[in-house]
């Protein structure tokens, strides 16, 4: 069985999910692992954080699965290993400030360490996929099996140029327009405004996620065609990607879901939310428990500064933290951003929170809720668009 292994912090999970999608639409009978379940030819069978050894191992064994796909994350490596001997293509989309001061993990250079297996386990006919922008995952190169790649979404990064310069091979942008290259030779694969979930290019996470997504089912043998099938037809609503940029109309203002749990995805939904038109921007957030002080307050001061008004909750699972302690942290570097104390309120319960942002939102507003229980909140939110709908007769 073929096997593409995706890490890094974030990224994995939307990259796994469109790859299986265009692999989907190739006809193959794909067997893929991710943080919400364990999938086969696109109907879950198992539910839950599959991301380990065990799930990777329960696809292989299946006989209908044709390609496997497989979420390969941190803790999961550092319990057990990977679960495979080799894959035909690794990937490590990125490394930043998450699960730092957990199991010997401390620094960047020890994260990029654990992740460097799924690489150092390709094939000698295989492809390594690295981002040319992170200087600790370029470090990492001489570790790589296979043939080496990257992606980049400045086509000027200068490891990306000298390496296509040097008959390399990898993926980034033209003219808005997703590109495979192989030395000289460009592939046009497709204008962003044609693929969903990039939002016409303003979410750029997204815009990496594609790239690697179809740079992956090119080095697979998928064809362009088969490829610009996945990506025009796969959305981030939260049935094909739960938790994961889940935009919802509700009546004359919008929610958006999504499962930022670090700084830098925290980051990425604050530089998108501001390319959008809208009113208020209300955020309803919250932090892990078992994260860094540093970095919970991390959390914090992106979201008073990218917020209009905050409404701090907690996870339902503190994660060895007191009651209230995170979103004291979190308020603390709100305050520090500069945002007032009078735009800052803490509700601790994440259904009374999300509650609460839905019957205070007015027109154009945009509430953004980073959620712990992703398919509880979703359901929260349509049973409110529903309800609201029929009390206006509509």
């Amino acid at each position: 069985i073929p096997i593409v292994a995706i890490t890094g912090t974030n990224g994995k999970t939307t990259t796994a999910r469109m790859l299986a999608h265009i692999l989907k639409m190739a006809g193959k009978k794909v067997g893929l692992t991710t943080t919400d379940g364990l999938y086969v030819d696109g109907k879950r069978i198992l539910q839950g954080d599959l991301t380990g050894p065990w799930s990777a191992q329960m696809v292989l064994r299946d006989p209908t699965v044709d390609f496997a796909v497989l979420e390969t994350a941190r803790g999961g490596i550092l319990r057990a290993g990977l679960g495979f001997d080799a894959c035909d293509v690794g990937v490590i989309t990125n490394v930043s400030e998450d699960h730092l001061g957990r199991r010997g993990v401390e620094t960047l250079d020890d994260l990029a360490h654990v992740k460097s297996v799924v690489i150092e386990v390709v094939r000698r006919d295989g492809y390594s996929i690295l981002n040319a922008e992170d200087p600790h995952l370029v470090s990492l190169a001489e570790q790589a099996g296979g043939r080496l790649g990257y992606f980049s979404l400045d086509p000027n990064n200068e490891v990306w140029q000298q390496h296509v310069q040097a008959d390399g091979l990898g993926a980034t942008l033209h003219e808005h327009t997703l590109v495979i290259r192989e030395g000289r030779h460009e592939l046009p694969v497709m204008n962003l405004n044609s693929i969903p979930a990039t939002f016409n290019g303003r979410a750029m996470f997204n815009v990496a996620n594609a790239m690697v997504a179809a740079l992956c089912a090119h080095l697979s043998g998928v064809s362009i065609d088969d490829i610009r099938a996945g990506l025009k037809t796969f959305d981030t609503h939260f049935y094909l990607s739960p938790g994961r940029l889940n935009m919802e109309e509700i009546g004359d203002f919008h929610v958006l879901l999504d499962y930022a749990h670090n700084p830098a995805a925290y980051r990425h939904v604050a530089s998108f939310i501001h390319k959008l038109n809208v009113g208020r921007r209300i955020g309803v957030v919250a932090a892990p428990g078992d994260r860094r002080e540093v970095d919970i307050e991390t959390m914090g001061r992106i979201a008073g500064d990218a917020f209009d008004r905050l409404i701090i909750k907690e996870d339902d699972e503190r994660r060895g933290r007191a009651a209230g302690e995170v979103a004291e942290i979190m308020k603390r570097g709100a305050l520090a951003a500069g945002r007032e104390s009078g735009a800052i309120e803490i509700i601790p319960n994440e259904v009374e929170a999300v509650d609460y942002a839905l019957r205070q939102a007015r027109k154009d507003d945009l509430i953004v809720i980073t959620a712990d229980n992703i398919k509880r909140t979703f359901e929260q939110v349509i049973k409110f668009r529903d309800e609201r709908a029929a009390a206006a007769g509509l």
